[in-house]
């Protein structure tokens, strides 16, 4: 063999090696930061091998805007990412036919705008590997239509929706429409301390005599048509979330596995509208200075761990990852 060649070999072997030795350390620097516990030596090899093709796949990605890295959730495959964490009914979603509402074109939002400076913004929960997207923005949403009326932030019990709302499906997935609706036929919510998350469902345990001082009265959607999800002009969305508070809205999350910072900027063939499985909360808007893009601020439900201290930030005016096809927001009265 050509004595070129055999050194070559040798030399790749070595840096793979080295390589392997990196993945592992952090591997084990992961485990040690999420607390992660695997039941047997099978399970723990099988959870590397996906945690190193996870973490290669970041190496290899080029992304100008935003940050992929090691998340909690580098140790699951692709599948079961989604299976877990992304149960917005879909199916739901597709069949619904809600009448829109439009924004009022009064061009009072300015250009850059949060409502967690408002005081209208809870802080960051999380969901668990309970499904309960739907159920989080579903609260924060009413979270924020409290603070407005309150002038102070209240918040109210997810665990009563995934146990009670017999509308929605739990653990394995909901919609905010139908949260909203089950809401308003059942009278009233209850407070987180009264009702405390569990992550998973069970019996029904709600207190009527214990619920918040205000009723759900319906919703609306905002849209430019009478189907259910359709792309919204984002400066409507602007106007709309200025004049409203924080939106549950959807979008495709499945990005979000490996996000860890920045604007998170896709085309449409790699993060497609198609794909919408993940309920959030749209919180604010600005301007990025280093990425010279406009960006929405969401709200996730995975806790402060993940991302931005619990939030990203998504490109804002070009529709990503559909991000403006489905808006929506609770009407109450106190």
């Amino acid at each position: 063999m050509n004595k070129f060649l055999v050194v070559l070999l040798f030399a790749f072997a070595a840096c793979e090696a080295e390589l392997d030795t990196i993945v592992f350390q952090q591997f084990q620097k992961f485990i040690k930061k999420y607390q992660k516990k695997y039941e047997s030596i099978n399970e723990y090899l099988a959870r590397y091998e996906v945690f190193k093709t996870n973490f290669m796949s970041t190496l290899t990605e080029e992304n100008k805007s935003y940050k992929t890295g090691i998340t909690k959730f580098s140790d699951l495959t692709k599948q079961e990412f989604a299976k877990t964490y992304l149960n917005l009914n879909y199916d739901a979603m597709a069949m619904a036919n809600f009448e829109p509402t439009y924004a009022k074109q009064s061009n009072a939002a300015p250009s850059t705008f949060d409502w967690r400076t408002e005081n209208r913004v809870a802080a960051v929960k999380d969901q668990g590997s309970c499904g309960s997207c739907w159920a989080f923005a579903t609260v924060a949403n009413l979270e924020g239509l409290y603070a407005a009326k309150k002038g102070t932030i209240k918040t109210f019990s997810e665990q009563m929706l995934v146990d009670c709302d017999t509308s929605d499906s739990g653990c394995n997935g909901g919609l905010m429409e139908y949260a909203f609706a089950w809401l308003k036929k059942n009278g009233g919510i209850n407070y987180d301390s009264d009702y405390p998350y569990k992550g998973t469902k069970s019996t029904c345990k709600s207190d009527k005599s214990k619920y918040a001082d205000f009723t759900v009265t319906g919703y609306k959607k905002l849209g430019s048509s009478y189907s259910t999800w359709s792309p919204v002009d984002e400066d409507e969305v602007k106007e709309f979330l200025y004049e409203t508070g924080p939106l549950a809205i959807a979008l495709n999350a499945d990005p979000l596995q490996t996000y860890s910072s920045g604007v998170l900027d896709l085309t449409s063939s790699r993060c497609p509208t198609s794909g919408i499985n993940h309920a959030v909360t749209l919180v604010g808007y600005g301007y990025d200075s280093s990425s010279k893009l406009d960006y929405w601020l969401v709200k996730n439900s995975w806790g402060k761990s993940w991302g931005e201290q619990g939030y990203f930030r998504i490109r804002r005016g070009n529709g990503t990852c559909g991000v403006n096809c489905y808006i929506t927001t609770a009407t109450v009265s106190f």
